[in-house]
């Protein structure tokens, strides 16, 4: 895969050139930076903090993302990569997209479009993702399920 942590969409049918969304693969100098925005986040649990996400560190690699708008942090995806396939955190009981209160639907197509071609980019051919149970949100915050299905994703339900 090339050597690419970050990419910026300046222009897309879907994605303004005044709407950059920008998308950054997780390094140790972003922990506090994570760890503040799942605090006041609608959607995170004490299972996001790095602290706890690193206890998985040497059996997961890591290739979480931070994703900005305008340079402010609008969402993180908790996830790891096996091979050409990233897993929304294969270390978590769930791991979806983590938003806070600016979050809107409008946005979240914007932020699964700049993933998508992020991880284009860099040759990944699938994710598997596990949305964060709606019962842990403390405001609704399903936006990433509407979006997901927008682009075309599929899901499978495990009973």
């Amino acid at each position: 895969m090339p050597a690419c942590n970050s990419v910026s969409i300046k222009s897309a049918s879907d994605v303004p050139v005044h709407k950059m969304v920008e998308v950054v693969k997780y390094s140790e100098k972003y922990k506090a930076v994570w760890d503040a925005f799942v605090e006041g986040s609608k959607n995170g649990t004490f299972l996001f903090y790095r602290d706890y996400m690193e206890y998985h560190a040497d059996r997961f690699t890591d290739h979480s993302l931070l994703i900005y708008k305008k340079g402010k942090l609008v969402s993180l995806l908790p996830a790891n990569e096996v091979g050409q396939k990233l897993h929304s955190h294969s270390g978590l009981s769930y791991g979806g997209f983590i938003t806070d209160k600016r979050m809107k639907s409008t946005l979240m197509l914007k932020v699964i479009a700049s993933v998508k071609l992020y991880l284009q980019v860099l040759g990944f051919r699938s994710v598997k993702y596990k949305a964060i149970p709606h019962i842990y949100h403390q405001q609704p915050a399903e936006e990433d399920l509407y979006a997901l299905f927008r682009e075309g994703a599929f899901f499978i339900v495990v009973t």
